[in-house]
């Protein structure tokens, strides 16, 4: 793939991938046209997001196809998390506003799956998400829905949780906008 803006190039479909690289994944295309493609190489994907759910969806579809040849276990682990994470970055990062854009990237190796998603927000701290079951005490699950009901927030709050429990390492920046997360998986995936 040159080095060239790939949504510039008539050889590219709205991926940004060419046709080869389109076959190559083995996959039919589903439509991804609310995603903005930075780069579309098969081991390392970039691209930009609106702040709504139509978006999301469409980003998960790209997974479903992305990650196909990855083994199911391996599969499915990243994509809760990547879903869970993005979904936090849609919701609290942008507010659910279309005109704001999360950024993502997915790095995909021989013995691991690498993904990083910022946000166009503030950013967090652990220690301010009372709100979260991230921040339970030990045998105490559902403490924090207490605070999610004082704050007149949905029922929920459970996404760090189950990221931490899909993936090997979670990795937030300072200011608690952007995120990495690793996924090892075997040579033979």
């Amino acid at each position: 793939m040159s080095n060239s803006d790939p949504m510039d190039s008539e050889s590219t479909n709205n991926t940004g991938a060419s046709d080869a690289e389109q076959r190559a994944h083995g996959a039919s295309e589903p439509s991804w046209a609310c995603l903005k493609i930075h780069s579309a190489r098969p081991d390392w994907v970039e691209l930009s997001l609106p702040c709504n759910m139509e978006a999301v969806d469409q980003l998960n579809a790209f997974l479903v196809w992305h990650f196909a040849q990855l083994k199911e276990e391996v599969r499915e682990s990243v994509r809760t998390a990547f879903r869970e994470l993005l979904l936090n970055a849609v919701e609290w990062g942008g507010n659910s506003d279309v005109t704001k854009h999360v950024r993502v990237a997915i790095l995909l190796g021989r013995r691991a799956v690498v993904c990083r998603i910022a946000d166009p927000g503030s950013g967090f701290h652990m220690k301010n998400l009372n709100h979260a079951a991230i921040s339970n005490p030990d045998g105490k699950p559902f403490d924090h829905m207490a605070v999610r009901e004082q704050m007149g927030l949905r029922p929920g709050g459970f996404g760090l949780t189950i990221v931490r429990s899909s993936i090997d390492e979670l990795i937030f920046n300072d200011a608690g906008n952007e995120v990495v997360f690793l996924k090892y998986i075997d040579a033979g995936a």
